[in-house]
């Protein structure tokens, strides 16, 4: 396995699509400083799979897409293709030469191509495994790789041993492993509860399986029933269709007399039609002179009860007048009471006055003697004192 060509379009400085042919022996590439030498690594090393910006020399991954500059404008695609020469065998695929492509836009679409057809980066990482190249082996060689090859410390070198003799295979199918192993014991603690649950599940099922067991003796026993209950009312059923088709008979027996009698009462309902129609007008007639004698007896009903209405008021103006007279009469014998009363204690004042005449004259001459002797009195004692 060889590799051919560099395919580059949009990555970094190479605007354009540009092409590196690899031949046989050793291919340098030289040029002054910032002309893009480190950008051909970097596109080897983003081409197999490398998923860190910071090893790209940039800040995030659509920085490796070309950003413009004064005479061109900036592209959206990146992309980059390595041709190998698999006319050996080397790489486990029927190709005699594999094309491996990366493409990334700036919508962060990122695209990994296996002979131009669509694959995932564990595909190419599968293919890749073992013969040296991958994002993580020894293919790209920076000045940090040879101080990490030329450390003190065993681990740095060690790695670099390591995935130069393919021993990084193994170790990622370990780790593959394991985490399948990992994995493995999840899924079966997940089954272990899934058997648990579905274990109380069989048993809540095998409850119901004897519960729908014994719904179905019962329903068959109740269709056992259901038939004999059956038979027998299909048995009084025929026992009833026998009673009414002697019954029919005889109905069919007294159809001839029915009919006669039909035919008799047909014309009796004539006749009676006939008597109805003529009472129907009487009817009328008559219900035309209850009605004139009904407004009638209406209208002297109205008269009665004027007559009654005034015959009412006549009698209570007449006990009212009554009432009146004999309280007039009560009222003239307490007059005439009043006034012989009246009478007797005038004669009785009469008499008080004259004796109160008597009785004052009497008093008035006692008054003039006194006040005679009160005025002799004092005409003595006005003697007396001078």
């Amino acid at each position: 396995m060889r590799l051919t060509k560099l395919e580059l379009q949009g990555f970094k400085s190479f605007a354009d699509t540009t092409y590196l042919a690899f031949e046989p022996g050793v291919t340098a590439i030289v040029g002054p400083n910032g002309c893009g030498k480190s950008n051909v690594s970097d596109a080897v090393r983003w081409v197999l799979g490398e998923q860190r910006a910071r090893l790209l020399r940039g800040p995030k991954m659509e920085e490796v897409i070309f950003q413009g500059s004064s005479a061109r404008r900036s592209v959206n695609v990146a992309e980059v293709s390595l041709h190998f020469d698999n006319s050996e065998g080397a790489l486990p695929i029927a190709f005699k030469e594999v094309v491996i492509t990366r493409r990334l836009s700036r919508s962060g679409e990122s695209d990994y191509l296996l002979n131009r057809a669509p694959c995932r980066l564990r595909d190419i990482h599968d293919l890749l495994r073992g013969t040296g190249l991958g994002g993580d082996s020894g293919v790209v060689i920076e000045a940090k790789a040879i101080d990490a090859l030329l450390s003190d410390r065993p681990d740095d070198r060690r790695e670099l041993f390591e995935e130069a003799a393919g021993v990084g295979l193994y170790r990622d199918r370990r780790r593959s492993t394991e985490r399948r192993l990992e994995e493995t014991t999840l899924d079966l603690s997940r089954i272990d509860d899934l058997i648990g649950e579905v274990q109380s599940q069989v048993r809540s099922l095998a409850r119901q399986r004897k519960r729908a067991e014994r719904h179905a003796e019962l329903m068959s026993r109740r269709f056992s029933v259901e038939l004999t209950l059956a038979s027998r009312e299909m048995h009084a059923w025929h026992e009833e269709l026998q009673t009414l088709e002697v019954r029919v008979a005889e109905l069919r027996d007294l159809v001839p007399t029915a009919d006669a009698d039909v035919s008799e009462h047909e014309v009796r309902r004539d006749v009676a039609h006939s008597a109805r129609a003529a009472a129907e007008a009487q009817r009328a007639e008559l219900a035309r002179l209850a009605g004139a004698q009904r407004e009638s007896a209406q209208r002297l009903r109205g008269e009665i009860a004027v007559a009654e209405e005034r015959q009412r008021n006549a009698l209570m103006r007449r006990q009212r007048a009554e009432e009146e007279q004999r309280e007039g009469e009560a009222l003239g014998e307490r007059v005439h009471a009043d006034r012989e009363r009246a009478v007797a204690e005038r004669a009785r004042l009469d008499d008080d006055v004259r004796e109160a005449a008597e009785e004052l004259g009497r008093r008035a001459g006692a008054e003039e003697g006194a006040r005679r002797a009160v005025a002799e009195l004092r005409t003595t004692v006005g003697t007396f004192t001078y």
